[in-house]
């Protein structure tokens, strides 16, 4: 079982990846907010940076603009994945 964070909370990118997982995700947001461990906040730390990724993205002229905002769309799919999966494993390990 991955340790948990010693303070219950993540650094505040973190904690916007959560929030934003969260809102995504509403059906997890009791478990989202329950959970601590290392991976799981690094999985929320992942998430708010490919959020931030995807906003460039989206403004942006680029010509490959289309393309990135597929990858981060797809990256972020596989996080929220990631994060449930992790989310879920923390919850039955402390039934």
């Amino acid at each position: 079982m991955p340790k948990l964070a010693e303070t219950k909370a993540g650094t505040p990118l973190q904690e916007r990846g959560r929030a934003r997982l969260m809102l995504r995700l509403p059906v997890w947001r009791a478990a989202f907010a329950q959970t601590f461990d290392y991976a799981f906040l690094d999985i929320c730390e992942a998430y708010e940076l490919a959020w931030n990724g995807l906003e460039f993205w989206i403004n942006s002229d680029a010509p490959t603009r289309s393309e990135r905002i597929e990858e981060y769309q797809q990256l972020m799919a596989s996080l929220e994945l990631e994060a449930a999966s992790s989310a879920a494993a923390e919850s039955r390990d402390w039934r």
